[in-house]
């Protein structure tokens, strides 16, 4: 168990948190802006790669949020007790958005590589929904409740459209991103910042 946690350091590990994921939605948001095309087609945000105007921003997005979030992980032992299971999770998260990044830029040359990609993409969702499962049991404000259900909702959205039961890809990675980084940028960073040291 580690030692309790030293103030500054609670306090840095929740404002990498907080802004892990505004580096995640904010290039996003830029996206729709320049190109609100793909709000209205049946793909998802990886489209957001193919366009030279909008790929620095995708590039920035996930590979700016993955870099937070493995030095949230990094952090959090010095300031949460029993942190194992958050630590791996966000480490989960990082890394395969990581290589959800970098599959985006090969699977327009082979369909493998795009069904790589899309598995990728829910297992992505998958370990973001166990991540926030951890840190609303942890932290079980009825902010984070809300926040849960936004992420539940996104994601049943993006797995009834991978199935094409439904076509509406995009927005329920939007929302089921939005639900995530409400989760980690607040329920996990007031967390951090409040207490410093896990219950």
């Amino acid at each position: 168990m580690p030692a309790p946690a030293r103030a500054p350091d609670a306090v840095r590990a929740a404002v990498l948190a907080r802004g892990a994921q505004i580096v995640w939605i904010a290039p996003l948001a830029l996206c729709a802006l320049l190109d609100p095309h793909v709000a209205l087609s049946e793909g998802g945000v990886s489209n957001y790669g193919n366009h030279v105007a909008t790929a620095p921003l995708y590039v920035v997005s996930f590979g700016g949020n993955a870099l937070g979030l493995l030095a949230v992980a990094r952090a959090l032992p010095g300031v949460v007790a029993r942190a194992r299971a958050l630590v791996l999770g966000l480490r989960a998260v990082a890394a395969l958005e990581l290589v959800v990044l970098a599959t985006t830029f090969v699977r327009r040359y082979a369909f493998t590589w795009s069904l790589v990609h899309d598995d990728l993409g829910v297992a992505q969702f998958a370990a973001a929904a166990a991540v926030a499962v951890v840190i609303v049991a942890r932290w079980p404000r009825p902010c984070a409740l809300a926040f849960l259900g936004v992420q539940v909702a996104g994601s049943l959205l993006g797995l009834l459209s991978a199935l094409r039961i439904i076509h509406l890809l995009f927005w329920g990675q939007v929302v089921g991103s939005l639900g995530f980084a409400a989760t980690v940028g607040i329920v996990l960073a007031r967390g951090l910042r409040d207490r410093g040291a896990g219950p």
